[in-house]
């Protein structure tokens, strides 16, 4: 008596476990964190003492001798503030959102935010950290009604701002630097690339792999179903 065919079953593959992040991904996660933290300490503290140094800066400058009869009046400096501390500031926070949400994504390796790190890290590089390097030790140049005053407004700037603020600063830009280079270095490193490496859901270690230890099952062909005898040789 024959048996019929025992059903077959289509073979699952066995789940597999998360990636383990690499050295190279956490080192890139905590310097944009780090990053980010300074950022916002140094916007925090710019929009404080914006008030009380522009003040200052706006007393300095307007009874400077130098600056008699120039036109300039405490809109202009307000203006002046506005632009070198409030407007610093909120690139800087801005910035910083982007650094802790980068952050939390190329923890998870997800292939768009290290992408955007690229990105964002480039920006930093050429635009903010050098740039503001510049802008440091470089001269302010101020326009009133045609005239250009540029050491009496960087003085007026440097008397004005705390030590501590502008250590702060200087401290932020190079981090902005040196961390740049370390986030574009790191996520192009091979064990950054494994770890972002899109895998095939389907794929599975006994994929392509028959079942029951690599023979056919019963009931399929050049197999006898149970019970039945093989056929005989054919006939020489």
């Amino acid at each position: 008596m024959a048996y019929p065919p025992a059903p077959q079953y289509p073979q699952q593959p066995l789940p597999q476990g998360p990636k383990t992040r690499p050295g190279s991904v956490t080192a890139v996660v905590w310097t944009q964190f780090l990053t980010a933290a300074l950022l916002v300490a140094t916007g925090i503290a710019m929009f404080a003492v914006q008030s009380a140094v522009g003040d200052v800066v706006n007393e300095q400058i307007l009874n400077d001798p130098s600056l008699e009869g120039s036109g300039v009046t405490a809109d202009d400096v307000s203006a002046l503030m506005t632009v070198i501390f409030a407007a610093t500031a909120g690139v800087y926070l801005l910035f910083a959102i982007f650094y802790v949400v980068l952050g939390i994504l190329n923890g998870k390796g997800n292939r768009p935010g290290r992408i955007m790190s690229w990105i964002l890290s480039g920006i930093a590089l050429l635009c903010c950290g050098l740039g503001g390097i510049v802008g440091q030790v470089g001269s302010m140049t101020y326009n009133v009604n045609g005239t250009e005053y540029q050491d009496e407004m960087t003085q007026a700037v440097e008397d004005a701002t705390p030590s501590w603020l502008t250590a702060l600063d200087w401290i932020t830009l190079i981090m902005f630097i040196v961390g740049s280079l370390v986030i574009i270095i790191l996520l192009a490193v091979p064990a950054s690339n494994e770890f972002f490496r899109k895998e095939d859901p389907a794929a599975g270690p006994y994929q392509g792999q028959p079942p029951y230890g690599g023979q056919p099952p019963y009931g399929q062909p050049g197999q006898p179903g149970y019970g039945q005898q093989p056929p005989p040789p054919p006939a020489p």
